[in-house]
């Protein structure tokens, strides 16, 4: 009789102690989020309510208290003329020339603006960022092991002011051309001033301190409370009187 093969079973790659994840919310509340976390997502996106519903799949905000919330949302800008919806980002621009204009309104109050908050009202503000930082007009910062922009300053030095204000190369020479002094000739002209140099202050000792005598633990004698029974040898075996 052939050996019987064991059947494996099928892998599922389902998994069924987590829920299905539809995308859609079972509250009112909850579809609101996923409106305002879609229009988000897609900056510079205006839509009416319906179209909104369906991309966004969230048909309950179609119901008349939920697109009340929506509207008095404060990151949602609802556009009476035209029934739009669209996300309410902290900086509004929608092209290089309004990043510009708002970096200029920003450096007169010597701030910068969040890259985080331009990205959420234009999708192009990184490439116009990184532009606008290769022809000088703005100051970058980045962080990160990406070293992703974060944060931009508007230069408020121009390339003809960079120009006025440069060294000249003569003097770039000179400093660069100065002879750093040796350690036992600076010391010795700090003695001839009067000076005493930092690194002759010695530093005050921090007292030894004593090692604590370890505590022995001595077991402590135990007091017999049974007297009645003291001068009995207690290691004999017991024998009843004969």
């Amino acid at each position: 009789m052939p050996p019987t093969v064991k059947k494996q079973r099928p892998k599922n790659a389902i998994v069924y102690s987590q829920p299905k994840d539809t995308h859609q919310g079972k509250n009112e509340n909850t579809q609101i989020h996923l409106a305002v976390t879609f229009l988000k997502e897609s900056p510079g996106m205006t839509l009416n309510l319906q179209d909104l519903s369906i991309l966004a799949d969230v048909p309950m905000i179609m119901e008349e208290g939920a697109a009340e919330k929506l509207r008095a949302h404060p990151k949602i800008q609802f556009h009476p003329a035209t029934n739009l919806y669209s996300y309410k980002a902290e900086v509004v621009v929608d092209s290089k020339d309004a990043i510009v204009a708002e970096m200029q309104r920003h450096g007169k109050k010597g701030v910068g603006v969040s890259v985080k908050n331009l990205k959420e009202s234009w999708k192009g503000s990184v490439d116009a960022i990184l532009e606008l930082e290769a022809e000088g007009k703005v100051i970058v910062i980045r962080s990160g092991k990406d070293k992703a922009p974060k944060y931009v300053f508007w230069n408020t030095i121009s390339s003809e002011q960079k120009e006025q204000q440069a060294v000249d190369q003569e003097f770039k020479d000179m400093w660069l051309n100065q002879r750093v002094p040796e350690d036992a000739d600076i010391l010795r002209s700090l003695n001839s001033e009067g000076f005493a140099p930092t690194t002759s202050q010695a530093m005050a000792a921090k007292p030894a301190q004593k090692k604590k005598a370890r505590k022995v633990n001595r077991p402590r004698p135990m007091k017999i409370t049974n007297t009645h029974i003291q001068g009995v040898d207690l290691s004999v075996d017991y024998q009843a009187p004969g």
